[in-house]
């Protein structure tokens, strides 16, 4: 896993750097993946080094800056 991990972190500073985002300090992906059978997994991959806490943090912040914008759309604005 740690050469899938290692690939992870070099794509994504690449994309980063191309579009003059900053530097990758670390990263969680969270990807639904098909097999060839068309079964579909959740796949959860870190850049190295990332504790499991720190992923879940990292995670967590990113569901809550996307729940508040959701909820205030369907809430029509008035959240």
């Amino acid at each position: 896993m740690n050469d899938m991990n290692n690939s992870l972190e070099d794509a994504l500073a690449g994309v980063l750097a191309e579009h003059e985002r900053g530097l990758l300090a670390r990263a969680v992906v969270v990807a639904e993946v098909l097999d060839e059978d068309g079964e579909r997994s959740l796949s959860i991959l870190t850049t190295p080094g990332v504790m499991e806490w720190d992923a879940l943090g990292l995670c967590r912040y990113g569901v809550l800056s996307i729940e508040g914008p959701a909820a205030a759309y369907f809430a029509g604005g008035e959240l």
